[in-house]
């Protein structure tokens, strides 16, 4: 820090990749005007599906400033599903269902996620899950295993939406 001026800016630009597979990645410019061209003090990010159209949302949280929120405007490029568990506390899991896993299985391919907390430094992403189903014309399978060891299957619905499911009792919510 000695080494620096007084009033010295670690704003830095966001760096932003695109995956090309067996782990390479090529750096991709960011349009001008976007969010993303902004040169930012993160020190904190959440992702999320802000407004519920299944593209997900990016909260930055910055330094010396207000948070920067990046809404995902781009076309969609496939199916989806969101899922948010709600655990049973009298099965002494967390009402938030941390610690769960999620299997969505669709056609040859098959998805894990798991609820955890404390995603992101000083930041915490949404708790419910998103699974990217591509060009999927349906979900043949969804099985949550809770914390507690129980592992409940719940029936397969419709792509392209948000769907609570509350542990033994299933969707609740469509």
């Amino acid at each position: 820090m000695d080494r620096h001026q007084w009033g010295t800016s670690y704003a830095q630009q966001t760096l932003l990749f695109r995956n090309l597979t067996g782990g390479r990645f090529e750096r991709v410019g960011a349009a001008p005007g976007s969010g993303l061209a902004r040169a930012l003090t993160g020190r904190g990010l959440s992702v999320g599906d802000l407004d519920q159209d299944g593209l997900l949302d990016v909260v930055i949280n910055n330094m010396d400033s207000g948070p920067a929120v990046l809404r995902n405007i781009t076309s969609r490029a496939g199916q989806w599903l969101s899922i948010r568990l709600v655990g049973d506390s009298l099965k002494k899991n967390s009402r938030d269902a941390i610690g769960a896993r999620i299997y969505v299985t669709a056609g040859k391919i098959q998805q894990r996620k798991d609820v955890i907390s404390g995603t992101s430094y000083a930041s915490q992403n949404d708790l419910t899950l998103h699974f990217g189903l591509g060009s999927a014309r349906r979900v043949d399978k969804i099985e949550i295993k809770w914390p507690d060891g129980s592992v409940q299957t719940v029936p397969a619905t419709r792509l392209d939406r948000r769907i609570t499911v509350m542990q033994n009792k299933g969707i609740v919510k469509d």
